[in-house]
């Protein structure tokens, strides 16, 4: 059976500047999908989306083309699916030699074009162009649903850990904010 990457329905391309307020559509709804999923996500109170989506399509304008760089599938001529790449400066060591590290974000693809492998061609397109760059070190944060796809493309759990307060100003004990 031809799946729908064979049939010249899907098209991979990179993102451009006006793609920007589809990548930010395509970040919120992650984020919405991910609370729905988990609720251990912090919901977005009915005030907070509008601040959310203003700080996302700033960050887009400020690091879009600079830092940080997209890819786009398009089924049938419209956007449905997204991965974003954010080139990251870090001191050289051994997983990374040249220091510049490559940091997934934003995999997203729409509930109706699912399970059809564009998420894959899509970490395969910027695997790809990381490596091109000398790039040694790939590395992202896994939703419980993307885990799979990652760990089938070779990713593996790290060494890193990550402190995360449970409520805005409060440490995850309880304590005062580090910040």
């Amino acid at each position: 059976m031809k799946s729908q990457l064979d049939t010249g329905r899907v098209r991979i391309r990179p993102a451009a500047v006006a793609d920007r307020a589809t990548l930010v559509e395509f970040r919120l709804a992650m984020f919405a999908d991910m609370a729905a999923l988990r609720p251990r996500v912090e919901a977005v109170s009915p005030a907070e989306p509008a601040v959310l989506r203003e700080a996302n399509e700033r960050w887009m304008g400020e690091h879009f083309g600079r830092d940080f760089i997209s890819w786009i599938a398009e089924l049938d001529g419209q956007p449905v699916a997204s991965v974003g790449l954010l080139w990251f400066a870090h001191p050289p060591g051994p997983a990374s030699p040249g220091g510049l590290e490559a940091y997934v974000l934003n995999v997203y693809t729409r509930p109706e074009a699912r399970r059809m492998g564009l998420a894959k061609a899509l970490m395969e397109q910027l695997i790809e162009e990381a490596q091109s760059a000398g790039v040694r070190r790939i590395w992202l944060r896994a939703s419980d649903e993307g885990r799979l796809l990652y760990e089938a493309m070779g990713f593996q759990t790290g060494n890193y850990l990550e402190l995360v307060p449970e409520s805005p100003g409060t440490s995850p004990r309880g304590g005062p904010s580090l910040t």
